[in-house]
């Protein structure tokens, strides 16, 4: 991982609302700065966690595939009846092991696939996407029940679990070479 530069709550919160808006989200964008991150909080709560606050450290990162594969992804009713989470062992929701399942099964072709996940497979293969800027990830730091049981992780994919998973498939695959993977980062500051 690298440091790109500093970044801020409200930085993630004002990206996060314009990629809302651009996906479809027709509620309005608060311009005052304390009101996005107030509606960031009440809109996306998912997005958002209840350590942020002052001392919690911002960045803009660089990731590179190592770290990407020991994120901890998104463990929801969704992603278990999918057969993408499966409580198998040390590290079973890592990114690296969801891909694994996902290529395993040929996720990308099913129909319980999400079709903005196909369409970002898609992109990511004919080079069309970036995932950098207002498509960039974002991460925090995982909580201690995360790590507990996924050893290798120490960061939560916060944001993108749409668009990382279908660029860990096709780099299983080998059918990408490895990417310059921009995100937010958020650090607790203190436990």
């Amino acid at each position: 991982m690298r440091l790109v530069r500093p970044s801020s709550e409200l930085e993630y919160a004002a990206w996060f609302l314009r990629r809302a808006a651009l996906s479809g989200d027709t509620r309005p964008v608060p311009n005052a700065d304390a009101e996005k991150l107030s509606v960031m909080r009440e809109r996306h709560s998912g997005k958002v966690r209840n350590w942020f606050n002052d001392s919690t450290r911002w960045h803009i990162v660089e990731l590179d595939p190592a770290d990407l594969e020991k994120l901890v992804f998104l463990e929801s009713d969704w992603t278990k009846g999918n057969g993408l989470v499966q409580n198998d062992g040390p590290d079973y929701r890592t990114l690296l092991r969801v891909a694994q399942r996902a290529k395993a099964m040929n996720y990308i072709s099913l129909a319980c696939c999400h079709v903005k996940q196909r369409a970002y497979y898609e992109s990511l293969e004919r080079a069309e996407l970036a995932l950098q800027g207002a498509n960039r990830l974002a991460i925090c730091s995982a909580e201690h029940s995360e790590m507990d049981s996924n050893p290798s992780a120490r960061y939560y994919l916060l944001d993108g679990v749409g668009r990382s998973l279908p660029y860990m498939i096709l780099l299983l695959e080998q059918k990408i070479e490895s990417l310059r993977i921009e995100a937010f980062m958020a650090e607790r500051g203190s436990w």
